[in-house]
């Protein structure tokens, strides 16, 4: 692989996980969770703040359609 296509594909990786992330955070403010994680070398619990009528609209997140199914 060229320098070009490696830095190519660490950009899609960068994007997939901010991606991921993003729904993460989605799903915790629509089911009202808090999200635990380390920082600094501490565990930190946070709620993330938004509302869930704007996390409602979760395009492509498998869980959410998994969820929607079951409800309907």
């Amino acid at each position: 692989m060229t320098d070009n296509e490696i830095r190519e594909m660490e950009i899609r990786i960068d994007e997939g996980i901010r991606l991921a992330q993003r729904r993460l955070i989605q799903r915790a403010i629509y089911d009202h969770q808090a999200l635990v994680f380390s920082q600094n070398g501490k565990i930190v619990e946070q709620v993330p703040q938004g509302s869930p009528d704007t996390a409602r609209n979760s395009d492509g997140d498998p869980m959410y359609r998994y969820r929607y199914k079951l409800m309907h």
